[in-house]
């Protein structure tokens, strides 16, 4: 009888427990989707009808035959920039902005007349500059990584664009992955810079823009990382974050360094990146 009993309060316990936990999933359910409809686009407009609302270009650079920088271990960058991409573009449309992606797939359909790797990474960039170009009222976000012959450089850099607004945009998305991600400040103090006048794409687009180099994959430590999917949706996350708070005129003052170019690279203390997207 006792048996009995025990074995029926523990299906009751059991049962309850699964009610509450039901109800918990439920609730949890109603409020995504709360927050979701009302940041919809048809909806936005009444809550904030002082903003308009860009559509978020998202770039995971290199692809196709174009890997990209590849680590001293194999890992080749193109994977890397598309799945960060994808979580970019997850986000924002979790929040209701509109997405355009320059590639959603690791392959890259050629033109038959594109046979070389020069050929096609013109075809490419030619093809996502018209892209980009072609979309109204438009922020350009381009996701990369980074790599240097040694292995002490890591973290975040961001680069912007010569287009009006993109300085802002580049200090906020920097400013915002330093105090997250990149928290060492004593080796790593880095800040946004302009934009080499070689990368083509950057200085050929019309819109706002910024690229984001993720880290080193010369870094052993970063290029664990990057291959991590939680470290992939924190990345997308706090670029999503800067790209709101940019939006909201909220940013950051920070001192800008000087172009790129003009830079002789070190360790730690400035930019250092590769130059495979530049024009050919």
């Amino acid at each position: 009888m006792t048996d009995k009993l025990s074995f029926k309060s523990r299906k009751i316990r059991l049962l309850i427990k699964l009610a509450v936990a039901l109800i918990i999933l439920a609730a949890a359910v109603s409020f995504t989707r709360y927050v979701y409809l009302s940041l919809r686009p048809k909806n936005r407009a009444a809550m904030f009808s002082s903003i308009a609302f860009p559509t978020l270009i998202i770039d995971a650079g290199h692809g196709g035959t174009d890997g990209g920088a590849v680590s001293p271990n194999g890992v080749v960058e193109a994977g890397i920039n598309l799945d960060i991409a994808r979580r970019l573009q997850l986000v924002a449309q979790f929040y209701g902005f509109d997405t355009v992606m320059t590639r959603r797939e690791a392959d890259i359909a050629y033109p038959q007349d594109a046979k070389t790797l020069r050929q096609r990474k013109q075809y490419d960039q030619k093809t996502r500059l018209k892209l980009i170009n072609s979309t109204p009222n438009s922020v350009f976000i381009s996701i990369h990584q980074n790599i240097y012959p040694k292995a002490a450089p890591f973290g975040a850099q961001v680069l912007y664009s010569p287009t009006d607004g993109s300085r802002e945009l580049g200090v906020t998305v920097q400013e915002l992955l330093k105090s997250t991600l990149n928290t060492d400040t004593r080796t790593n103090r880095r800040g946004a810079v302009k934009v080499q006048k070689s990368i083509y794409l950057m200085n050929s687009l019309k819109c706002k823009a910024i690229l984001v180099e993720c880290g080193f994959l010369s870094n052993p430590q970063d290029e664990s990382v990057l291959q991590e999917a939680a470290y992939q949706t924190k990345l997308a996350a706090i670029i999503f974050s800067g790209f709101c708070r940019n939006l909201s005129g909220k940013y950051p003052v920070a001192p800008v360094e000087k172009p790129a170019d003009a830079q002789e690279p070190d360790d730690q203390n400035t930019p250092t990146y590769h130059l495979t997207e530049d024009l050919l």
